[in-house]
């Protein structure tokens, strides 16, 4: 305290006397929980992730008539989905453009290469395109695909 408080003392229940005893009270303690970092001011509220409705397995074979083919339309309720390339390793490619330049060939850059007998899992929602690195025998693509039924 200075000499100002002393010569005016604050009014008892006042908003100055009520301020500096909220300033010289002890502050209280938040309700805290154990954690791994130390301790937390909230509980964590459990969640259960919630399965997909819907799912989907098809093959697409990949052969010198047809060596580029669509795997994934684009798709806002795909949960996830999971790429096999049975006979053949194939290029994985987001656009067409990309697949049919790789189609045929061993040394294609851009693209994505999955070897055969490799499952490889796909999060995004966006189009995927196959493309045979062989068109000397036909190449089998396995996709399982989970969805949402609503977005």
């Amino acid at each position: 305290m200075n000499e100002t408080d002393e010569q005016f003392p604050p009014r008892p229940g006042g908003l100055v006397d009520s301020a500096r005893k909220a300033a010289a009270a002890p502050p209280e303690p938040a309700d805290t929980v154990a954690d791994v970092n130390g301790p937390v001011a909230y509980s964590a509220v459990r969640v259960r992730p919630e399965s997909p409705d819907t799912g989907t397995a098809r093959t697409v074979t990949l052969s010198s008539g047809n060596p580029v083919a669509r795997i994934l339309p684009q798709d806002a309720q795909r949960r996830s989905a999971v790429v096999l390339a049975v006979d053949n390793d194939v290029y994985l490619s987001a656009n067409q453009g990309s697949a049919e330049d790789a189609q045929g060939s061993t040394t294609a850059t851009g693209v994505f290469y999955l070897p055969a007998g490799i499952a490889i899992p796909i999060d995004t929602q966006a189009t995927l395109w196959a493309a045979c690195t062989t068109t000397a025998t036909s190449s089998r693509v396995s996709v399982l695909i989970t969805r949402d039924s609503q977005p």
